[in-house]
């Protein structure tokens, strides 16, 4: 038969059921999507903290340029304090007046470094405790968003500089008590420790008088009651971790309110014991890096 017979039908193509003239779309993964957010809203949340700490480091600055003598007369040294004014001009510099648009030391913890409520007393406090609480800000092991700022402005000299001026600050003080606590209670903590509740005494650590044993031991005499609870309270809470072997974790943990309450007021009404040595220069960093901070 001749293949051009209109009386035969042409065979049916083949089709290829996998062939797709259209290139599929292939969904993004979910983690890459929340990833991306994620980093976004990190982003956004780290430029609004940066954004709102230099705003308050030039309200700072304002301020005290601004201040009434009233207020610059309450932010007056203590009578009392020995050893201001010794060291070199770019470390008064900070200690007064900031550094780039970081705000000074003395606008929130005095003239002398007398602390307030909750900010502490840094005067007579040893050396290389001081050192390694401003790299731990400024690492971020300690959080608080207005000491990262300041600490991210300085060397590593300005730290040695200012930890060593303010251990050699002697400033002899006693505070009333401020947190109601049982001062009788915070006493037996403080000298003999609660082993029922496997809490040892406070001056088992940080000295016979409570001031402070270098490197890694604070000054707790005359220390604000305020700023001690708070950190017990840190502490016990988890929010506070640079604490070497955990110590300070696990005796917060172990302290209820009202010890902290009663252990804060006992050891702020202290009088302030003699500043301790301070470290040789040269051992300041080395005395930080493995100091044993726990307050």
């Amino acid at each position: 038969m001749n293949k051009n017979d209109p009386g035969k039908r042409p065979a049916a193509p083949q089709v290829d059921e996998a062939f797709d003239p259209w290139e599929r779309t292939r969904p993004v993964p979910l983690f890459v999507v929340a990833l991306v957010f994620a980093l976004a809203f990190w982003g956004l949340l780290t430029y609004v903290s940066e954004y709102q700490a230099q705003r308050r480091a030039l309200q700072v600055k304002q301020q005290q340029a601004g201040a009434p003598a009233a207020v610059r007369a309450a932010l007056a040294p203590p009578a009392a304090a020995r050893g201001l004014g010794e060291a070199d001009a770019a470390t008064l510099q900070i200690v007064a007046a900031g550094k780039g648009q970081a705000w000074s030391c003395a606008s929130c913890h005095g003239a002398a470094g007398e602390g307030s409520l909750s900010t502490p007393r840094l005067a007579g406090q040893p050396a290389a405790y001081l050192a390694k609480q401003l790299e731990d800000f400024r690492s971020g092991l300690r959080h608080n968003e207005s000491m990262a700022f300041v600490a991210r402005a300085l060397t590593d000299q300005d730290i040695e500089k200012l930890a060593r001026y303010y251990a050699g600050i002697e400033l002899r003080a006693a505070l009333a008590p401020s947190l109601g606590g049982n001062l009788e209670r915070g006493r037996l903590i403080a000298e003999k420790g609660d082993w029922k509740s496997n809490v040892p005494a406070c001056f088992s650590c940080h000295g016979m008088n409570g001031e402070g044993v270098a490197p890694g031991f604070p000054a707790l005499a005359g220390q604000q009651p305020d700023y001690i609870f708070a950190q017990l309270a840190a502490w016990h809470a988890g929010e506070r971790k640079n604490s070497p072997q955990k110590l300070m974790d696990d005796i917060a943990r172990r302290m209820n309110p009202d010890d902290m309450r009663a252990v804060a007021d006992y050891l702020g009404s202290m009088p302030s014991a003699a500043s301790p040595a301070a470290t040789p220069p040269a051992t300041v960093a080395q005395g930080a890096a493995r100091s044993a901070s726990t307050l």
